[in-house]
């Protein structure tokens, strides 16, 4: 991965760290299309404040757009809890 897509998973972390068991794995980049796996946690006393994989997906690709435009697309890999 490259310098401005670590950039951008580390803001995703951020902005998810108050979730318990969050998972944001980059898994590859190939061909513009950026991989993910992802597990948007658990939050007892915030349940609204989880992020689903469709708008972790959403929101990932846009902000690749406007800071890694050589991310075409984003594929999130959704992780189930045990």
């Amino acid at each position: 991965m490259d310098e401005k897509i670590e950039s951008l998973i580390g803001t995703m972390k951020v902005m998810t760290r108050d979730n318990l068991g969050v998972v944001i794995n980059p898994i590859s980049l190939d061909d513009g299309v950026l991989t993910i796996e992802y597990f948007e946690g658990e939050n007892e006393d915030c349940p609204e404040c989880l992020m689903s994989p469709d708008s972790f997906q959403d929101m990932l690709k846009r902000m690749c757009s406007i800071q890694a435009p050589h991310v075409t697309d984003v594929s999130v890999i959704e992780l189930k809890s045990e």
